[in-house]
């Protein structure tokens, strides 16, 4: 189990470390390819393909990133009742504590980067910002954290490469989408994957450290 452990700590810092990497060279080979007019680093990478609004592929991303909060939805009503029937905080599951916490640091790094910290201005003339893609960020996060969830709860392969498969689905979707409809450029859906990873890894590393010293 300790090999675990230090297997989610050297992948929650590689993914921090791609992702802190990709930001610095996002300084390299900026020029202008989308119809927003502002330099965007990385531009042959990015001009692989063209940035056009699509309505369609837009809402179909939106509503497959809004389902993966369904395991907030979740979580959040088991610990309630957890904490109405034991009348303590201390005795709701330590996984859904931290997992709440975790999503207060998940909506503060939205605002960060979506509203203060613009790092790419969109493709289209909407003037948020870019990268990473928060959408593939959060939609990485909460589809990996509910596989692990339910991993935890239901002890069978059906179970376990079930919901992997339907996360990979869900995240692979909504980063090609984010894409085909316009909204983010490449290497905003590939920072919005390394930042979801990393946090990821990071939050349930600490849940399975404190599982343990329960068991």
């Amino acid at each position: 189990m300790k090999k675990f452990i230090n297997l989610y700590t050297i992948l929650g810092c590689s993914f921090l470390f791609l992702f802190i990497l990709l930001i610095i060279l996002l300084n390299v080979d900026k020029a202008v390819i989308a119809e927003s007019g502002k330099e965007v680093g990385l531009s042959h990478i990015n001009n692989i393909v063209s940035y056009k609004y699509n309505e369609n592929v837009d809402f179909m991303s939106d509503l497959l990133f809004y389902i993966t909060f369904t395991v907030v939805i979740f979580e959040a009503g088991l610990g309630l009742y957890q904490l109405i029937k034991k009348k303590s905080l201390f005795k709701v599951d330590i996984e859904i504590i931290i997992f709440g916490v975790s999503l207060v640091l998940m909506a503060a790094i939205w605002l960060l980067f979506d509203y203060v910290l613009k790092i790419n201005v969109r493709p289209t003339h909407e003037d948020k910002g870019s990268f990473p893609s928060t959408h593939v960020f959060i939609t990485t996060y909460l589809a990996l954290a509910s596989h692990a969830f339910i991993c935890y709860r239901y002890d069978n392969k059906f179970a376990k490469y079930g919901s992997l498969l339907l996360a990979i689905i869900f995240i692979t979707a909504v980063t090609c989408g984010r894409v085909a409809s316009g909204m983010h450029y490449i290497t905003d859906v590939t920072g919005g994957l390394f930042l979801g990873l990393t946090f990821y890894f990071i939050v349930f590393g600490i849940i399975k450290t404190f599982k343990i010293k329960d068991e």
